[in-house]
């Protein structure tokens, strides 16, 4: 119980921490931070054209580990292209760049879906014995799907 709360509160931490850090400068303010930024790195304007012409993120998902599977554990890795997961929201993180998004999760083509908004491992537990989807859908910070990927599985009767 313990470290699902310090997990939970790491994950706000970490968003806390993004939104303060790369949320895009305005007025006064953008002179300066551009003038701080890294050697090689663009500033970042958060203009629709800018966007544009930034790589389209991209979507692997590998298959449940076969170990934990066949305890009834499904664990997904996965890695995503050219956009950050981070527990950012909303029209402002949008515009940030670098990209942020998270992953939408439907399990056997359910009418809901849950967020992960961190690059852990995707785990899944408790489901019964027998054939099952994943559907892991990129969505960007205002949940609009970038990318998608069905992961189709098997829990073996314990």
């Amino acid at each position: 119980m313990s470290i699902v709360l310090f997990m939970r509160l790491a994950a706000l931490s970490l968003g806390c921490l993004i939104a303060t850090t790369v949320m895009p400068a305005s007025g006064a303010d953008a002179a300066s931070s551009s003038a701080a930024a890294s050697p090689g790195s663009r500033p970042s304007s958060g203009s629709a054209m800018e966007s544009a012409t930034l790589p389209i993120p991209r979507l692997s998902v590998d298959g449940p580990l076969p170990g934990p599977l066949a305890h009834g554990a499904v664990v997904i890795p996965f890695h995503v292209d050219h956009l950050q997961i981070a527990p950012v929201f909303g029209a402002t993180a949008a515009q940030v760049v670098p990209r942020v998004g998270h992953l939408h999760l439907t399990l056997d083509n359910a009418n809901w879906h849950w967020v992960q908004a961190s690059n852990d491992l995707i785990v899944i537990q408790g489901l019964a014995a027998g054939s099952h989807t994943l559907r892991v859908d990129l969505a960007d910070a205002n949940h609009s799907v970038i990318d998608s990927r069905t992961v189709a599985f098997a829990i073996p009767g314990l």
